[in-house]
């Protein structure tokens, strides 16, 4: 006699939806939020940047009101460097030039780092 499939009986589904809150959930349970802006430290200074896809992080900031300093836009001088303290999920991955200039995974040049 063949049983038959139940509900209850679907347990690999359930076992790969548990992976999946679990993958964003905090141990607590809690969701865990990404945030949706870039928060970054230059000069001593936290700026918050919204998020504009398909910019580098310096003109979204200047587009904004947010003043970094920089100098030559190309990645070459090193002014604009940056520490992204949030959001970084948000910005595409280093660029050659950024690698040359830092191996530090937090550090970032503005003109280099474009919002995803």
């Amino acid at each position: 006699m063949v049983k038959p499939f139940t509900v209850g009986s679907l347990k690999p589904a359930s076992r790969s939806t548990e992976r999946l809150a679990s993958a964003t959930a905090k141990p607590d349970g809690s969701p865990v939020v990404r945030p949706s802006v870039i928060q970054i430290k230059q000069n001593g200074k936290t700026f918050t940047v919204q998020r504009n896809p398909g910019v580098s992080l310096l003109d979204a900031a200047l587009g904004q009101g947010v003043l970094l300093d920089h100098k030559c836009k190309k990645g070459t001088c090193g002014r604009c460097m940056i520490t992204v303290l949030a959001g970084a999920h948000l910005l595409a991955p280093k660029t050659r030039r950024e690698r040359e200039k830092t191996d530090q995974p937090a550090k970032r040049l503005a003109c280099q780092a474009q919002i995803q």
